[in-house]
C-alpha cells in the first residue's frame, strides 16, 4: 500500500472508532445485583418526605433515632413491587421486637402522590401499622437517596415501566449497614438484616455468584455454615509442605544408608 493511501485509511479508521464505540451495546446492569461493597457505610442524606398521610417530615424525624429499613417501589409497577412488599410484610410478622426499628417504603416515580402511596399501604396491609411509613419525595431527593444506597431505576419506553432491583437497605445512625437484595424476603434473611441494623454481629456472606472461591458457604435461609472449595485451596500449601518434607526425609534416609554401606565395604577386613 502506498504511503498516501495508508494515511487516508488510517485516518478513516480513527474517525470510525467513536462511531463504533457509540454503536456498541451498553452493559446491562440488570444482570448484576447492587454492589453492597461499594456503598457500605455511606452516609444517607436526610431528605424531606411527604408521607401517605400528607405530612411533610425529614427522614430523621420518621425514624426518631431508630434503625431503618428502606425499600424503593412505584405504585404503577406490574412486576416485582407488590410481591416484594407482600413477602416483606409476611417476613416482618415474625420479627421479635417490631418497634425497635422503622420501615420506610419510598416511591421513586415522580408521578406517584401521597394518595397513591396511601392506597399501596392499604393494599399490602400496612396502612394502620405505626412501624411502617409510605412516602414520596422530590425527584432530586429521591436521586440522592437512591445513589447513596446503590439503588437504580431506568425507564423502559417500550413497556412503559421502570427497570429496577428489589432490595431493602438497612440503615443505622444515618449510614448504610447492609443490603438485602431479592424479590422475595424470607423471615431468616430479614431477621439477619434486623440484627445487623440493631448492632448485633451477623456473619457476612457474599452475594450469589460474586465470589468464585470461598472457605465457607453460608446459607442465609437455614443459618448453616459448610466448607467450600476455598478451604481445600488453603490446605494445598500445607499438603505441599508435608509431601516435600516426607520426600526429603526418605531421600536423606536412603543417602545415609547408602553412605553407611559404602563405608562398610571400604573398611579393612
Amino acid at each position: 500500500m502506498r504511503p498516501r493511501a495508508f494515511r487516508v485509511t488510517a485516518a478513516a479508521a480513527l474517525l470510525l472508532l467513536p462511531l463504533a464505540a457509540a454503536a456498541a451495546p451498553l452493559p446491562d446492569r440488570r444482570a448484576d445485583p447492587p454492589d453492597e461493597e461499594r456503598v457500605l457505610n455511606t452516609a444517607v442524606p436526610d431528605v424531606m418526605l411527604t408521607t401517605a398521610a400528607g405530612e411533610r417530615v425529614r427522614l430523621s424525624e420518621v425514624v426518631h433515632g431508630r434503625p431503618l429499613l428502606l425499600g424503593f417501589v412505584f405504585t404503577r409497577c406490574v412486576g416485582v413491587c407488590s410481591p416484594f412488599l407482600r413477602s416483606w410484610r409476611a417476613a416482618d410478622a415474625s420479627v421479635s421486637h417490631p418497634s425497635a426499628f422503622h420501615r420506610l417504603v419510598l416511591s421513586f416515580d415522580r408521578r406517584d402522590s401521597a394518595a397513591d402511596m396511601a392506597a399501596l399501604a392499604e393494599h399490602v396491609g400496612a396502612a394502620r401499622d405505626a412501624n411502617w411509613t409510605f412516602a414520596v419525595a422530590e425527584a432530586s431527593d429521591v436521586e440522592r437517596l437512591a445513589k447513596a444506597i446503590g439503588f437504580w431505576y431506568d425507564w423502559d419506553e417500550t413497556n412503559q415501566q421502570f427497570d429496577h432491583p428489589a432490595m431493602v437497605a438497612g440503615i443505622r445512625d444515618g449510614r448504610l449497614v447492609r443490603l438485602l437484595v431479592g424479590g422475595s424476603i424470607s423471615s431468616g434473611r430479614l431477621d439477619e438484616l434486623v440484627r445487623e441494623v440493631s448492632g448485633q454481629f451477623v456473619a457476612s456472606y457474599p452475594l450469589p455468584g460474586r465470589v468464585r472461591f470461598r472457605c465457607l458457604q453460608y446459607d442465609a435461609a437455614t443459618g448453616r455454615v459448610t466448607l467450600d472449595w476455598g478451604f481445600a485451596l488453603l490446605l494445598v500449601p500445607i499438603a505441599g509442605t508435608g509431601v516435600t518434607t516426607l520426600v526429603m526425609f526418605v531421600a536423606g534416609a536412603r543417602l545415609r544408608r547408602r553412605a553407611s554401606t559404602v563405608r562398610r565395604r571400604r573398611a579393612p577386613s
